[in-house]
């Protein structure tokens, strides 16, 4: 599998501490299955972290990744809060895209309302490709929404996670957008104080959908990210 959201590079955010909570991580991902991750640490209010900090965590994570013998590949993303001005704050290269190309994994607001599409055709029109991260937990983004993103240019990506909880809001959407055919990936979203659901929500997904859409969702179509 490949995860192409992730909180596994230390010390610029919420997801890892420490190289040692980052490795614990990865070879936890590798013991599922995951051959390739793209680390994706948070752009927003509380974490700003500067890009020379991220490039030197990542090449010393890469570095301990190759001196443990870990069979993992890590690629350098950013998870970022759309805020005014964000299309220019990545081409001057502050920012991050998904592996130095065209893809941008974009954050929402959980609380307000924000208009997804403009944000995807603005980013569409700029020449990048852009990736709603976990839609199913934008109370405002229904179906319907799902729709006008894919038709604009957007991809859609949903958390593992919310494919395996028993009960709740999320797995009703998440459930409802993969059966719809309206879910490009699913990535783990993980952080050192949160479980990898990846494994397990592969196995739901080959239960409900079949192995090809299980196999699209979770390697296929995040080929196209990590071979730009």
């Amino acid at each position: 599998m490949i995860d192409i959201h992730s909180h596994i590079l230390p010390a610029v955010d919420d997801g890892c501490a420490d190289i040692d909570q980052s490795l614990a991580l990865i070879r936890e991902e590798y013991r599922q299955g995951i051959t390739d991750i793209v680390l994706t640490p948070h752009y927003r209010a509380e974490y700003l972290p500067k890009r020379e900090k991220i490039e030197k965590q990542f090449a010393l994570l890469k570095q301990t990744v190759n001196d443990k013998g870990i069979a993992v590949n890590l690629y350098l993303g950013q998870e970022i809060f759309v805020f005014d001005g964000i299309v220019n704050a990545i081409k001057s290269g502050k920012l991050f895209t998904m592996n130095g190309g065209k893809y941008v994994l974009l954050e929402f607001s959980t609380r307000q309302e924000r208009d997804i599409a403009e944000a995807v055709y603005t980013f569409v029109s700029a020449g990048f490709i852009p990736i709603v991260a976990h839609i199913e937990r934008y109370f405002y983004a229904d179906i319907a929404a799902a729709k006008e993103i894919r038709e604009l240019g957007g991809l859609i990506q949903i958390n593992a996670s919310s494919l395996c909880h028993k009960f709740g809001a999320y797995k009703k959407k998440a459930t409802a957008l993969v059966k719809a055919g309206l879910v490009d990936f699913v990535a783990s979203d993980v952080h050192f104080k949160r479980r990898n659901y990846m494994l397990k929500a592969y196995n739901v997904v080959v239960k409900k959908f079949g192995r090809e859409t299980a196999d699209k969702l979770f390697t296929e179509n995040a080929k196209a990210i990590i071979n730009q």
